[in-house]
């Protein structure tokens, strides 16, 4: 009976390590490709984090947009895009115009007289985790980070040097 409680104490503990490993990889992965707005950056996919309300998205959603070519947005297209009257804060709203404006380039109306050009546009074609997000700005600050990923880190590697340190003492001893 104690053998088996051990070999599932084991298991669980693998368990633990292999998700809590694959949650600190995730979460540096994002960090290191932040944009200048901290918007996460996987090639043509970014990662945004709803900081308010944004339409069909409540603050705290993981929201996950393609970019995709600007010729691919057509008129009705609900779109993510860099607001620079707000200080490139990320907007959602609904495409009532696209139109070529030079090379490779679009200009979006959103309305009235908003026009949202190309290189402000995040994306489309959305993928959306309720809640998820929260949990992504709490590891992506900076004191997440350092108490959930840091730290354990540190406290395993010198729990490791230790047990090392208490290796080299056993055999010393033995000799």
């Amino acid at each position: 009976m104690k053998n088996t409680l051990k070999a599932i104490g084991k298991i669980l503990f693998t368990v633990f390590l292999i998700l809590y490993l694959g949650v600190e990889i995730i979460v540096t992965a994002c960090l290191v490709n932040f944009n200048d707005q901290r918007i996460t950056e996987f090639g043509d996919q970014s990662w945004v984090i709803v900081d308010e309300d944004l339409g069909d998205y409540k603050k705290g959603d993981l929201v996950i947009v393609t970019r995709g070519e600007g010729s691919e947005v057509e008129k009705g297209d609900k779109i993510f895009f860099y607001d620079p009257a707000t200080d490139y804060t990320v907007n959602y709203a609904e495409v009532f115009d696209c139109y070529p404006s030079g090379d490779n380039s679009y200009t979006f109306e959103l309305g009235g007289d908003y026009n949202v050009y190309y290189e402000y546009y995040i994306g489309k074609n959305v993928k959306s985790y309720k809640g998820v997000g929260t949990i992504l700005s709490v590891l992506e600050s900076k004191w997440g980070f350092l108490l959930l990923i840091i730290l354990p880190t540190m406290i395993a590697i010198v729990f490791e040097f230790y047990l090392i340190i208490l290796e080299i003492v056993d055999l010393r001893k033995e000799d």
